[in-house]
């Protein structure tokens, strides 16, 4: 009662405060920066984060993208010229033979590689070649853009759906006008509060970024509302608004505290997942959640008495008169059937959701990627990296390497669809020549060019990268026997040279990019990233390593079901300490923990049946957030329970319950489930919108458990709980 107090008299001091943490957060919004590299969240003992490390000591990272063009084959091989000559860029191939027909229409495909630093530039200087010409484009880099801006259009049309929706709830369950804003302008603090010491990490993901405001103002509602609530009841029994809000905010912070710990809970428990976005999504939200409950404690009660006046004078006749005895009548005329059914409910979800598919990544972002794939296959780029020193023996074993990879198959073909490496992209360079095959090339005369060799000091066979070497040390000597024009042409020849050496040879390391055509939902990746392991192990007897996005989804479906087993069971075990403490009961929190689980079962089982496959990121998440946000029904319901029944027999004592809950119950799930189904339909990402599609199913499951058949086990263990 102290602390109520202290709040209530330094209202006026705790308002200019947050005027100041605010004002100072929001120019701190975009402080953050936003990663948009899922594989950077791999633990380091992975495939991908060794290959990574490694790759990253002797090579520049790459980037790719595919494009296919409506034109023909000398066109064509033109563009992939030009845009093969952009800086940055480290390979553009164009093979003739691998032109694809598509009702009618011959498409031909370009495949690029630049550096990873100069993707983007290399990228949209392609585009703009392209801009005459009918194609399209599809990869990594184009991946990153779509989900960059994607992001970044959506979202504000996310909260803007929310909030608007979310208004009419609050006008319907709320006595004045004013009331519903003064809820907003709480909610626009936390998570301005929120946003603005997330510098406090070096970055945050894209998924942590899109879905934390918009879950922020689902899950903090309640908090707003139960203090509200009790102090729309105290102003009935007390006249001066501050000694009201006094009493109704010490009478608050148990409920308050308990939801918001429980909800803390299950996101801290995403802060042990090995794939450490957890950690960042368990972090953001956690103090977020915190952060709200601040808020509320030590901003809301100021407000609300500064605006006393106003809202008694802003009443409206809209207010909904929620009664729970309607309720609590249906059940009890159930005679247990609608719990019976509930239970069978609970258990069959139990059962389908052992079966449920899960997926790891998303192959295409948008129509243009996902036609470019139907047209010319999956391509999944994986990176080799082993031991390389450019001699005779180093290419022989990547040649046998490439050899072992080509014998792999998945669904009934071979899975090996190009390889860029120096026996391939560089072949030119490392085969053997004699003095025949120079003149050849060179349009020389055999003799001169025997000459030339003599005087430079040159015996053939010799590997071509040598003799260039060689060439380019006598190039005063020779310049008697060449012209500028085959000068220039050894010149070019030498800088595609110290290009492939770049791309493939460096510090001792030896490269190869494969590209595999097999989509990374597929179900044969796990034994094509193994085989692919074995083969690499076969040559360089362990002395290798691979990454790429396929790797990384592999990676990420081996720590998968250790993930999911921790995150279960800390989000279970903390939450039902909480509630322990919270009622001293043994009983209580075994019921509330049961019935939000089985909504749980409930939720995947059905996202399972109708989606087909659900996103990892989803199940965890959303298990999490649903588990910790959705159990402060059930807190707030039994609490409510508890105490009408120290004057009411157990059915009416629900009905009362049910009528006191009511407006927290659907205002607050409300809130949860418009807010999962906005950012479920209107965002284009999949990550997010399977997120919030999930989130929205989960709080609705959990309604309807905690209404129907949580009152049902407080009655029937009504003696117990009492005791």
């Amino acid at each position: 009662m102290k602390l109520a107090r202290f709040t209530v008299r330094y209202r006026a001091v705790l308002i200019v405060l947050f005027i100041l943490a605010t004002g100072w957060a929001f120019m701190h919004l975009d402080a953050t920066p936003i990663n948009y590299d899922l594989t950077s969240y791999l633990s380091e003992d992975t495939d991908t984060s060794i290959g990574l490390q490694r790759m990253q000591a002797a090579f520049e990272e790459t980037a790719s993208f595919r494009v296919a063009l409506k034109v023909e084959d000398d066109e064509a091989a033109a563009l992939a010229q030009q845009i093969g000559a952009l800086p940055g860029t480290m390979s553009a191939a164009f093979d003739p033979e691998k032109n694809a027909v598509e009702e009618g229409t011959t498409w031909r495909l370009i495949e690029v590689i630049t550096s990873k630093q100069d993707a983007e530039a290399v990228y949209d200087a392609a585009e703009a070649l392209l801009n005459d010409v009918p194609h399209l484009s599809a990869g990594s880099v184009k991946d990153g853009r779509t989900l960059q801006n994607s992001i970044r259009s959506e979202m504000p049309g996310v909260m803007i759906v929310s909030c608007l929706i979310v208004l009419v709830i609050l006008l319907l369950m709320t006595h004045s006008w004013v009331q519903p804003f003064l809820f907003f302008l709480i909610i626009a603090v936390s998570i301005v509060l929120n946003m603005g010491t997330n510098m406090v990490f070096s970055s945050i993901s894209f998924i942590t970024f899109a879905v934390t405001a918009i879950l922020q103002l689902a899950l903090a509602m309640d908090y707003s509302i139960m203090l509200l609530n009790a102090y729309d009841r105290e102003l009935a029994v007390e006249s001066d608004a501050a000694q009201a809000m006094a009493r109704a905010l010490a009478a608050t912070y148990m409920p308050v505290l308990s939801s918001s710990l429980t909800t803390v809970a299950g996101m801290l428990s995403l802060v042990t997942m090995s794939f450490t976005i957890g950690y960042d999504i368990g972090m953001v939200l956690a103090k977020g959640i915190l952060i709200s409950m601040l808020t509320v404690f030590f901003l809301m009660p100021g407000l609300l008495v500064i605006l006393t006046p106003v809202i008694r004078k802003t009443t409206h006749r809209f207010h909904l008169r929620l009664r729970g005895n309607g309720i609590a009548g249906l059940l009890r005329r159930s005679r247990g059937g609608i719990a019976v059914l509930l239970v069978l409910l609970i258990v069959a979800g139990a059962v389908i959701q052992f079966g449920n598919v899960y997926t790891y990544t998303v192959h295409d972002f948008d129509e243009e990627s996902a036609h470019l794939s139907r047209i010319f296959g999956n391509a999944n780029q994986v990176a080799l990296i082993y031991p390389g020193d450019g001699s005779d023996e180093d290419y022989a074993r990547e040649r046998e390497l490439l050899d072992r990879l080509g014998k792999i198959e998945a669904n009934g073909r071979p899975v090996l669809q190009d390889v860029f490496a120096m026996t391939t992209t560089g072949a030119m360079a490392v085969q053997q020549y004699s003095a025949a095959d120079v003149a050849k090339l060179l349009g020389m005369d055999t003799l001169r060019v025997s000459m030339a060799s003599t005087l430079a000091g040159i015996r053939y066979p010799i590997r071509g990268d040598k003799l260039i070497e060689k060439v380019l040390e006598m190039r005063g000597t020779l310049s008697a026997f060449a012209n500028e024009e085959q000068l220039a042409m050894l010149d070019q020849v030498a800088g595609l040279l110290d290009t492939a050496k770049a791309a493939f040879r460096q510090n001792g390391q030896g490269r190869a990019v494969i590209t595999l055509d097999l989509n990374s939902t597929d179900p044969a990746r796990g034994r094509v990233i193994s085989e692919i392991k074995d083969a690499l192990n076969a040559v360089y007897g362990g002395d290798a390593a691979l990454t790429g996005m396929m790797v990384a989804t592999n990676d990420i479906a081996n720590s998968f079901e250790g993930d999911v087993r921790r995150v279960s069971l800390l989000t279970i075990g903390a939450i039902f300490l909480i509630i322990l403490f919270s009622f001293r009961s043994f009983l209580i929190p075994a019921i509330l923990v049961l019935v939000i689980q089985g909504a749980v079962w409930i939720n995947m089982a059905i996202s399972g049946l109708l989606d087909g496959s659900i996103f990892f990121m989803c199940y965890l998440i959303c298990m999490a957030l649903q588990m910790g946000a959705t159990i402060d029904y059930g807190i707030l319901l039994t609490t409510h329970y508890r105490e009408q029944r120290a004057k009411l027999q157990p059915w009416d004592a629900v009905g009362e319950a049910l009528t006191l809950s009511l407006p927290t119950l659907l205002t607050s799930g409300l809130a949860l489930v418009i807010a999962g189904y906005a950012v479920g339909f209107i965002s284009s990402v999949f990550y997010i919108s399977s997120i919030g599609i999930m989130l929205g199913r989960g709080a609705i499951a959990s309604l309807i458990l905690v209404l129907l058949l949580l009152p049902c086990l407080l009655v029937w263990t009504d003696k117990f709980i009492l005791k």
